[in-house]
């Protein structure tokens, strides 16, 4: 078959074959960025900006700043970045300001960007001697546990593509994260919190009175921190500094709920701030231009629940939706604060949908699908077979509709996952939608599944990925503060149910050095948890949860520890070999794209 093609403004007659090997001619796609993005970076330059007499705002060494509060008897340090290497960057920036001793640090919320820093702040020792106190929300530590240790592996690859951790450096030249400057790689390290609350906290932290407030938004367990002696609002990310709000995450999280958002955020404009710190991006000054920030916010998430809702209520489906619910100019126009640099208003609207309704939309057509395979190799039939079918995609790319050339060639990618020219031509397209994309998030999906289609993800890279953003959600830190329940909980979710169809075992777990007691229960593919070892349970193995931490490590085994005497082992060897044989620990890298 003779196809004409067209590249960079050339006609190029070529002979084609459309086999499994086929090429492209060659294009070059140079790098580039959106106009608007990229000047949208100048926000993140490094810089401390004082605020007030007392407050100290570190943006643009970390995803998240850091803010420094200077207190009569030491410092407060809110929120810790994402790296240690890079917090003790931002400590040497403070240090040049204040050279009193830290006395506490604040975690406004669980997520990776405000925790991992914290010791290039402080030491372990520091907090266990009561030298440092850290405040924190009540159900950050479960949240941080649960994250990395639940669903872990799939969320830290898909944090891969969101935050675009394996982009060369020519796809994040002159870029920004959004709501911050890129992230960059370091050491992440985690100490539990000293001082918790539920809803609110009124105290004085070295001799300064100081307002918690929790406020859930971007995370369950968002607090701010309002110091009443100079009216300074520390406002976390219940604002998401110069941009949109991520009123949904594309790298999965559990429902935002805008209601709850935007009473949160009413409850920041009701304490009339004369100053706002925001946890990204710059601060903000006068009680005006806070209400005004703190305003629009709100009525921007509040338009797109409601407007969503609305349009719900009449049938709409989330696809129908997005094409209906768009942010009126004088929202969508508020720059910086209302781009979409970060969240979008159609990746929210489909969030909303699916926290109220769930995924079924009304067509019965949905309840038993055909497979996608099947489904795919059908509609190729149908349009005339795969040569048609990529030959419509090909002339798609050309007249620069990359969607529906990138929806074509996935077709043919179902059917043959190693079908070259369809991934060429998805790839393609996806590095043109992405270059041209204002936010980031979709721009790193594009080009990272780009990467993953043109083979540059597989095998040692993609492991890579995986283990680098793994470690961000759990750490070594953080993995010695998992509690024991949460580790053998995990392991119902691993359960595999051919290995265990015809097991039925109990194994009891006694840690004598935290008094406590546990079983798994494995019963044909099917496992539970018993707080408490069930009566007429033989199978135990009793060690102490210190080398539990060392199991969840890595650096030890269950069945190494039996053998070596560091694990007491009641009943048969091989019925507890049998019972760990039952369940699935590999993880493998997961393709994102190629489905």
């Amino acid at each position: 078959m003779r196809i004409t093609t067209r590249f960079s403004g050339l006609l190029l007659a070529a002979a084609l074959p459309l086999g499994a090997d086929a090429a492209l001619p060659e294009e070059s796609i140079q790098p580039s960025i959106n106009a608007e993005l990229a000047e949208h970076t100048k926000h993140f330059n490094e810089k401390v900006y004082k605020i007030a007499d007392n407050v100290y705002s570190a943006v643009g060494w970390n995803l998240a700043n850091s803010v420094m509060i200077v207190a009569p008897e030491g410092l407060i340090i809110v929120d810790t970045g994402e790296s240690a290497e890079q917090s003790r960057k931002v400590l040497a920036e403070f240090r040049k300001i204040s050279d009193k001793p830290i006395k506490a640090i604040v975690y406004t919320h669980f997520h990776p960007d405000h925790i991992n820093g914290v010791k290039g702040f402080i030491s372990e020792e520091q907090v266990k001697s009561g030298e440092v106190q850290i405040y924190a929300q009540e159900t950050l530590l479960d949240n941080v546990v649960t994250q990395g240790a639940l669903v872990g592996p799939i969320l830290g690859m898909r944090s891969g593509y969101s935050f675009g951790a394996a982009l060369p450096d020519t796809d994040k030249k002159d870029m920004n994260a959004g709501l911050g400057p890129l992230a960059h790689e370091g050491k992440s390290t985690f100490i539990a919190p000293t001082i918790t609350f539920k809803d609110k906290l009124d105290t004085t932290i070295a001799g300064l009175p100081v307002q918690f407030l929790h406020v859930p938004s971007e995370a369950p367990d968002e607090i701010v921190l309002f110091l009443p002696q100079n009216k300074v609002l520390i406002s976390a990310e219940v604002t998401q500094g110069p941009t949109l709000p991520n009123i949904h995450t594309l790298r999965g999280t559990k429902f935002r709920d805008p209601v709850v958002w935007v009473n949160s955020l009413d409850k920041l404009r009701a304490y009339q701030a004369d100053y706002m710190v925001p946890l990204h991006g710059q601060p903000v000054s006068g009680k005006d231009k806070v209400e005004e920030v703190l305003r629009m916010t709100r009525d921007a998430i509040a338009y797109v629940h409601d407007q969503t809702v609305r349009w719900m209520n009449k049938g709409l489906t989330p696809d129908e939706l997005v094409e209906k619910v768009k942010l009126p100019p004088y929202l969508a126009g508020y720059t910086p604060y209302l781009r979409e640099y970060y969240g979008t208003v159609k990746h929210s609207v489909r969030q909303i949908y699916q926290g109220y309704l769930g995924w079924f939309q009304g067509d019965p057509v949905d309840l038993d699908p055909v497979p996608p395979v099947e489904k795919a190799k059908r509609l190729v039939e149908l349009m005339g077979g795969r040569e048609k079918v990529l030959l419509a995609a090909g002339d798609a790319y050309l007249k620069g509709d990359y969607q529906w050339a990138a929806e074509l060639a996935g077709y043919a990618i179902r059917i043959d996952h190693g079908d070259q020219l369809a991934r060429e031509i998805k790839a393609r397209s996806f590095r043109r939608l992405g270059y041209a994309s204002m936010n980031i998030n979709w721009r790193n999906w594009y080009l990272m599944s780009a990467m993953e289609l043109e083979g540059k993800l597989d095998g040692d890279a993609a492991l890579q990925l995986s283990q680098s953003m793994r470690n961000a959600f759990l750490s070594p830190d953080m993995l010695k503060n998992l509690p024991a329940r949460i580790f053998l909980q995990n392991w119902v979710t691993r359960l595999d149910p051919e290995r265990s169809a015809d097991v039925n075992l109990t194994l009891g777990f006694v840690f004598p050095d935290i008094q406590e007691e546990w079983a798994l229960e494995v019963r044909r593919g099917v496992a539970e948890l018993h707080k408490g070892i069930p009566e007429g349970t033989t199978l135990k193995l009793t060690f102490d949860k210190t080398y539990l931490d060392t199991v969840i490590s890595g650096e030890n085994g269950l069945l190494k520890g039996a053998l070596l005497g560091d694990v007491k082992v009641d009943g048969n060897l091989l019925d507890i070999k049998t019972f760990l044989g039952c369940f699935d620990f590999e993880e493998t890298p997961i393709a994102l794209t190629l489905r």
